[in-house]
């Protein structure tokens, strides 16, 4: 089953992990770690970590609407614990030039 929620970024941890405060609705409002699905930027340390990281952040900004919200899409945690998110365009765009591979 999938998810969405109106999600304020909190910072962008990498250009595929980002924190966001994710409303729950009725006041309700939780912290949580997401990672993008289908992508693979470069990790700390790597070459384009901070091109990777700012043009996440950049893509966000974009969507954001007059309160500073996106919506983000879920359905699962990942292996390490993070929730995996599709923000609209977002990850189609960093897809196109850091795909995910397993």
């Amino acid at each position: 089953m999938d998810y969405t929620y109106r999600a304020k970024l909190v910072r962008c941890v990498d250009g595929d992990t980002a924190v966001f405060d994710v409303d729950c609705g009725f006041h309700i409002h939780h912290r949580i770690y997401a990672r993008l699905s289908g992508v693979d930027t470069p990790e700390r340390g790597q070459e384009n970590f901070g091109i990777a990281t700012n043009m996440l952040h950049n893509l966000i900004n974009l969507q954001e609407d007059e309160d500073g919200y996106v919506m983000i899409h879920t359905e699962k945690t990942g292996k390490y614990g993070r929730w995996l998110v599709t923000i609209d365009e977002v990850n189609k765009t960093l897809a196109e030039r850091w795909p995910y591979e397993s």
